[in-house]
């Protein structure tokens, strides 16, 4: 039984709708299920936790009580080829909020994680992943799931893994990371389709 605090937000920066799940088995297998039925753009899933997260190349990710695990529908104006760049920028925008928030050094290691710097430890692990998946219609995305996960509260039991909290020692609010976050995100969003679009023309 799920026994997570439960997140409090009614709104955020640029999100039309947001589905907060107490448990998934992935935020994106939810968000798939609401692109292929047509749901709107910007429509935001949230799990408390995940029986059955994935990273890239099918991976587990660990998504245990107090971590962020969300996916995003998104419907670019953009051609196929510029995809893969938007792993890229969602984790320059989480680096951004980890870095701005907590004073934590970050790096992104591409194509889609973003690594943190243990002082205690002396070493860069990873601290977040994102997931990108996207369906077509004549060579144009029809909807594509930004699919990411923060590791803030949550423990982490992976040697090459690490949570915000084990290295401030203390718990830190995930309204407002999630508040940083899209603040920044939506910024690199629209530079991006934007310089897609005009690459295309």
């Amino acid at each position: 039984m799920n026994t997570c605090a439960p997140l409090k937000i009614d709104t955020l920066p640029g999100i039309t709708k947001i589905v907060c799940l107490d448990e998934a088995d992935s935020t994106q297998a939810v968000a798939r299920e609401f692109a292929v039925e047509g749901s709107m753009e910007k429509t935001l899933v949230i799990a408390d936790v995940q029986t059955a997260g994935r990273g890239r190349l099918g991976r587990e990710w660990e998504s245990g009580c107090g971590g962020l695990y969300m996916t995003l529908i998104l419907k670019p104006e953009t051609g196929l080829k510029y995809l893969p760049e938007l792993s890229v920028l969602a984790g320059e925008a989480v680096a951004a909020a980890v870095a701005g928030l907590y004073g934590i050094k970050t790096r992104i290691k591409k194509p889609n994680d973003v690594y943190a710097w243990h002082p205690r430890r002396r070493k860069w692990l990873k601290i977040a992943g994102i997931l990108t998946e996207s369906s077509s219609i004549n060579r144009a995305p029809s909807w594509l799931l930004l699919g990411i996960g923060v590791n803030l509260n949550n423990t982490v039991k992976l040697e090459t893994g690490v949570s915000v909290k084990a290295i401030k020692g203390a718990a830190v609010s995930r309204e407002e990371f999630l508040e940083h976050f899209f603040g920044a995100f939506w910024n690199n969003y629209a530079a991006w389709e934007y310089a897609s679009q005009a690459k295309s023309s």
